[in-house]
């Protein structure tokens, strides 16, 4: 008698129990004392396992929440550990997800892997994979990896993967890398490798290498190297290699080689070497070095050689040698070429034919010119001075 009082007891209990804990912890069928335990069904909070066919009404999982098949709805709530399934989805998923696609409606946090691919609402935090692309409107922090693409609303930061491209509306940052191209409408930092381009809205700061070129709406700081060429609409500083060219609306500043030309519209300073031109609209500093040409709107300074050609700016200032001519509206120092034509000398001039209006020097070639000597000595061969 006493067994079976104390048998009914417990029965009671464990039955008023599972009741509460089902009225507690959402729909479902719930082994659970206090919504710990094992949940079946669409459950609101589970402690413990719980398994569902599609998730609906989740709000928190602490544990283990395994789901077969996507989403039914927009989905809401937390899990907080491990999410398996078709489609791990939550408003926030803390620790490991794993599945065909993940998809976090706010943010994941901890290991994310998608076999096909994670997709989010918000961001992602830690390390994230998709066997084909990572696709968030919110940021990727961590380490990121898309058999294909990578792409971010937000910025992108940590070591980026995309296998054909990794794509920002705000900002790349850390360590990126693509077979394609590295975008950015935001400012990229870092190193930004890609097999043909990296290219940012704003600027690049870093190393920064395109197989075909490198492209920044903004300044370019670092290194930066495109196999054809580097461009920037604002300004070049640091080592700056082009296959062919190197191009800045700015100013270009360090160490700059373009394969066939340097082109500023601002200032050039720095060791400068262009194949067939350095192109400034305004001045060109440091030591300066084309085959062909060297051409500046304003001032030419430091040690200058224009090759097979010429170097021309309004003023030299030290040494210029060219192959063909130099001419300037001032010289102060001393040019070397073919033929020298300057307005008014400061300095020295070797050449075969030296020619100047107001001579403040000397002139040694084969014949030279100088308008301010005195009549007999205004062309002169050899030797001429004032």
């Amino acid at each position: 008698m006493r067994r079976r009082t104390a048998l009914a007891v417990i029965l009671i209990f464990a039955v008023s129990s599972t009741g509460y804990a089902q009225s507690r912890c959402g729909g479902g069928f719930n082994l659970t004392v206090g919504c710990t335990g094992i949940g079946f069904g669409d459950s609101d909070r589970i402690n413990g396992l719980r398994f569902n066919w599609s998730d609906g009404d989740l709000d928190v999982v602490n544990g283990v929440n395994i789901t077969f098949w996507r989403p039914k709805r927009r989905v809401r709530g937390t899990i907080n550990g491990l999410a398996l399934g078709l489609a791990p989805a939550a408003e926030r998923l803390h620790g490991i997800s794993l599945g065909l696609a993940v998809m976090p409606r706010d943010y994941s946090a901890g290991l994310a892997v998608g076999v096909l691919a994670g997709v989010a609402e918000g961001s992602m935090y830690g390390i994230n994979v998709g066997g084909l692309a990572l696709v968030t409107q919110g940021r990727m922090e961590g380490i990121n990896f898309g058999g294909l693409a990578l792409v971010g609303q937000g910025s992108i930061r940590g070591l980026n993967v995309g296998g054909l491209s990794v794509v920002s509306q705000e900002g790349l940052g850390g360590v990126s890398a693509s077979l394609l191209a590295n975008v950015s409408q935001g400012p990229m930092w870092g190193v930004n490798v890609a097999g043909l381009a990296n290219v940012s809205q704003a600027g690049m700061r870093g190393l920064n290498v395109g197989g075909l070129a490198v492209v920044a709406q903004g300044a370019m700081l670092g290194v930066n190297f495109g196999g054809l060429a580097a461009v920037s609409q604002e300004g070049l500083t640091g080592i700056n290699a082009g296959g062919l060219a190197v191009v800045a609306q700015g100013p270009i500043q360090g160490v700059t080689v373009g394969g066939l030309a340097a082109v500023a519209q601002h200032e050039v300073r720095g060791f400068t070497v262009g194949g067939l031109a350095v192109v400034s609209d305004r001045d060109i500093s440091g030591l300066t070095v084309s085959l062909g040409a060297v051409d500046a709107g304003d001032n030419v300074r430091g040690v200058t050689v224009g090759g097979l050609w010429k170097v021309e700016a309004d003023h030299i200032r030290g040494l210029a040698v060219a192959g063909a001519y130099t001419k300037s509206w001032r010289l102060n120092g001393m040019a070397v070429a073919v033929y020298n034509d300057v307005r008014r000398q400061n300095g020295l001039t070797i050449g075969i034919y030296n020619r100047t209006h107001n001579l403040h020097g000397v002139q040694i070639g084969l014949l030279n010119y100088a308008g301010n000597n005195p009549p007999g000595r205004r062309w002169f061969p050899l030797v001429n001075w004032h």
